[in-house]
């Protein structure tokens, strides 16, 4: 098995109603509970951050980001086979539609 970070980009959850927050937060659990163990763990993400580009105190990029799609609202960490079997999780997320998922492989550095 091998790791994998679903990446959910956008501000998805922002405009639902209490009631939508909840039957989101509802089919989030039912989907947890029925990748058992493939689920990793996950959390959402503040709006807000910084983007540093190097090892100064310059900030670069001080959150609230500008463009909706630039915001990574969180993140799921999950074990897959294979990137299908990552990216067939990722389609059966709830938070799909609301998010747009990037599914990257985690990259373990090769021991001598």
């Amino acid at each position: 098995m091998q790791e994998f970070l679903l990446i959910l980009k956008g501000d998805g959850m922002n405009h639902l109603s209490p009631d939508e927050l909840q039957n989101i937060m509802s089919e989030y659990r039912s989907w947890v509970n029925q990748l058992g163990e493939k689920y990793l763990g996950g959390q959402r993400l503040e709006d807000k951050g910084a983007l540093l580009k190097s090892k100064t105190d310059e900030i670069i990029t001080d959150g609230p980001f500008l463009e909706p799609k630039e915001i990574i609202a969180g993140y799921f960490l999950i074990q897959a086979k294979d990137q299908h079997e990552a990216n067939q999780i990722a389609i059966s997320s709830p938070h799909l539609g609301l998010y747009q998922i990037e599914v990257r492989a985690i990259s373990f550095p090769k021991m001598k």
